[in-house]
């Protein structure tokens, strides 16, 4: 079942990647959008992922993981195929907030099949492969968005279309529902273990919803950010920004293969201390160079972060539905949360918001809190020092 879910991952996060990150450049270039319209278009998207994650774990539980799955699946081509049909900005901001439900709710159920049924070490492992196979393939997803978008638009919503029908044939194979260890399984964590693993999961949770405000603050200005200041058209723009994702990539392939960071604070005080360095030279810097190495040190913190919160939310939940939903809710709240401070940027400031300078005032409380939180979440781990972490 684990290639069977694997490859689903694989697929599904190509075309989530390629609408959700190419929607801005489309909206930018097709439709004329501002910058505030990409926001709000980025914000109302966010807020919908979080109902759509919240409401995942009740779903699957009454209809089943694979029959709500399947729904979902299918939400997804209507979905798509509306966006092709009609390109109008309207349709545009209700079909984007009604994917950005469906999306939300669909990925709790895949990760819930990912690691189902396995012991921590074993869970480790899954989790690995599904970062690796999702990571993967969001690089030539967002590399290849710009290229449709010039070539021709509607292709941008066509291709995911045609790779959801493959992914129903796939969904069929699923068992019904996953099957999970019991609570009393020896494997389980201990209590003195879940007490550490508690205090790396609230730390990396706090850290990885950072990540995804600040990816998703830049996401509808980075169409602005390589038009007007670098001087890029969707095509290459859209190939460079992807490097942040090919730098998470390669930084979840490192931490599947090297285990030595489970348990340990060092993983968690490495990336507070990269995000921020990243966003800061993808936001302020005109030259090209010091972008890219933005978008590689933003790349790699983010990769650490959410390895991290998705591995030990699923040993502390059993591999749950919930606990995918808990993690998606906060990847949701930073697909809002990005945006609405970029809005408060644009309210406050005026004009003077698409400043670099402006934004960081804007961004600046909120990096602060999120860094405090995540370290004062840590206590519980620095009181735990000395333990065997679960195998």
């Amino acid at each position: 079942m684990l290639r069977l879910i694997i490859l689903i991952t694989f697929i599904e996060s190509f075309v989530s990647a390629i609408v959700e990150r190419g929607v801005m450049f489309y909206a930018e270039h097709e439709l004329g959008f501002s910058q505030s319209q990409t926001l709000w278009l980025a914000l109302l998207f966010g807020a919908a992922y979080v109902a759509g994650a919240l409401i995942s774990h009740r779903a699957a539980g009454r209809l089943g993981e694979r029959q709500w799955l399947v729904l979902l699946i299918v939400a997804h081509i209507v979905l798509h195929l509306a966006m092709a049909m009609d390109p109008s900005t309207s349709a545009l901001f209700i079909l984007n907030t009604l994917l950005g439900a469906s999306s939300g709710s669909k990925w709790p159920v895949v990760e819930s099949y990912v690691s189902a049924g396995q012991t921590p070490r074993r869970a480790a492992a899954s989790v690995g492969q599904f970062n690796i196979a999702w990571s993967s393939s969001v690089v030539p997803a967002v590399a290849l968005g710009g290229l449709l978008i010039e070539t021709w638009s509607p292709s941008l919503f066509l291709l995911p279309t045609f790779l959801n029908l493959g992914v129903l044939v796939l969904i069929i194979r699923l068992p019904a529902r996953p099957i999970h260890l019991p609570p009393d399984h020896p494997t389980r964590p201990t209590l003195d273990q879940k007490i550490r693993i508690q205090s790396l999961l609230l730390s990396s949770r706090w850290q990885m919803f950072a990540s995804f405000t600040l990816l998703f603050l830049l996401a509808p200005m980075l169409p602005f950010i390589f038009k007007h200041r670098l001087g890029f058209t969707p095509g290459p723009a859209t190939a460079m920004v992807s490097l942040i994702d090919l730098a998470r990539f390669v930084t979840f392939v490192i931490l599947q293969r090297y285990v030595g960071w489970h348990g340990r604070m060092s993983l968690l005080l490495w990336s507070a201390a990269l995000m921020p360095a990243g966003f800061l030279m993808m936001l302020i810097s005109d030259h090209l160079p010091l972008v890219l190495l933005g978008e590689v040190v933003f790349g790699v913190a983010s990769g650490m972060t959410y390895y991290a919160a998705l591995y030990y939310a699923m040993v502390m939940k059993n591999a749950a539905v919930e606990a995918g939903g808990d993690h998606e809710s906060l990847i949701g709240s930073g697909f809002f949360v990005g945006p609405a401070i970029g809005l408060g940027a644009v309210y406050l400031f005026g004009a003077a918001s698409t400043a670099a300078s402006a934004m960081i005032v804007a961004v600046a409380p909120f990096l602060i809190i999120c860094t405090i939180g995540s370290l004062w979440s840590l206590r519980g781990a620095r009181a735990t020092a000395h333990f065997k972490f679960p195998d």
